[in-house]
């Protein structure tokens, strides 16, 4: 195993607890926060992140933060106006084109601003996290939504892996704040990559990522286990998926039964037959809908933003950090296993009983996966 360690790894498996102590640090800051989200939705939630915010900007504290405007459609008349009055300094990473209001960080022509809009359109900041004085590190699959909450949404509120961790990586994760926030034009430069934080905000972090993750699964030798909400994987990890399982290795994948994105669900489903003829043992997660990304291979670990999909692979910005604790990796191991206990083994044959409307609809999707 990895000799890298956090010096300190807090692991959270519920919305609640996760926020919760989230809160507790916002309030405890003293210097800077710099927080990323891709929904920032209102709700319960977003008010009290939004009240906390605004009370560490109005002691002093320097607050940055950058919403996803496609994520957070929103955002812009539900909270922006008050955070800007508290002192702290909002960006957009992208927003629809057809608003055309100029927005922090903008240029000053309208047409400028327009083909600003359309360059970015695929390019989203899919990252969630929150950095506190440079020195504690809050990530995770969590949007800012109440959907997270089981105080709001009880046994629905949806599945979710979130970590805090302190340690000299983190500062990896204030560059790449940094970057974000000077632009999307910025985000291709060349940066050294850190290890224990898995990035795609460069050249040089895209390339060490999509390296550690198939350089991994490739050295396994007991274990390949993944769960992920979205699964339209690029082909090289799929086929390395169908290799390894060929091989003998345990690969296994759950994915939720219940979905927020329906068409994600469909245009899996040729893919999920096709593993599950070629040995990957493939479960339905039934109780809620699991929105958690977990990475597993032999006793290495991630959790964070990155989904098994073109989107996450290609196109937009992520974050994940590497668990190095062994009480939280056995925690991740055990739940998993429990994840398992509660899922149903995926019917292969469930493309040729779906109707001919959905396996023609599938089909095209699938034209578009790309994008997806």
């Amino acid at each position: 195993m990895d000799s890298l360690k956090w010096e300190k790894e807090t692991l959270y498996t519920t919305g609640d607890d996760y926020f919760a102590g989230l809160l507790r640090s916002i309030e405890n800051s003293s210097t800077s926060i710099e927080m990323e989200s891709y929904i920032f939705e209102r709700g319960v939630l977003a008010d009290r992140l939004v009240t906390a915010l605004c009370a560490a900007a109005g002691r002093g504290v320097r607050v940055r933060l950058i919403v996803d405007g496609l994520g957070s459609p929103g955002f812009v008349d539900d909270y922006w106006p008050r955070l800007r009055q508290s002192g702290a300094r909002v960006r957009f990473f992208r927003v629809f084109p057809w608003i055309i209001k100029r927005l922090p960080g903008d240029p000053a022509s309208l047409w400028q601003r327009l083909a600003l809009r359309l360059r970015q359109m695929n390019r989203g900041n899919h990252r969630k996290f929150c950095l506190l004085d440079k020195n504690e590190l809050w990530v995770g699959s969590f949007n800012v939504s109440d959907v997270h909450l089981r105080e709001v949404h009880g046994d629905e509120a949806w599945k979710d892996t979130g970590v805090c961790v302190r340690g000299p990586d983190i500062r990896y994760a204030f560059r790449a704040f940094n970057r974000a926030w000077r632009g999307w034009t910025a985000l291709n430069w060349p940066a050294r990559s850190p290890k224990l934080l898995l990035l795609n905000d460069s050249f040089l972090h895209k390339r060490r990522t999509r390296l550690e993750h198939v350089t991994r699964i490739k050295k396994a030798t007991q274990r390949v286990w993944l769960a992920t909400p979205y699964f339209v994987p690029v082909g090289h990890l799929y086929r390395l998926l169908v290799r390894r399982a060929r091989q003998g290795l345990d690969v296994r994948l759950i994915i939720p039964s219940k979905n927020d994105v329906w068409i994600m669900k469909w245009m899996s489903v040729p893919l999920l037959r096709g593993l599950c003829k070629k040995g990957v043992k493939v479960y339905v997660y039934e109780p809620r809908f699991s929105h958690q990304k977990l990475f597993i291979a032999d006793d290495w670990i991630s959790v964070g933003s990155t989904n098994l999909n073109h989107r996450s692979f290609l196109h937009d910005l992520e974050m994940d950090v590497v668990i190095t604790h062994e009480d939280n990796r056995q925690r991740i191991l055990d739940g998993f296993v429990e994840d398992q206990r509660m899922s149903q083994p995926f019917d292969s044959s469930s493309w040729s009983h779906l109707p001919l409307w959905k396996r023609l609809f599938s089909s095209v999707f699938m034209l578009a996966k790309y994008w997806s």
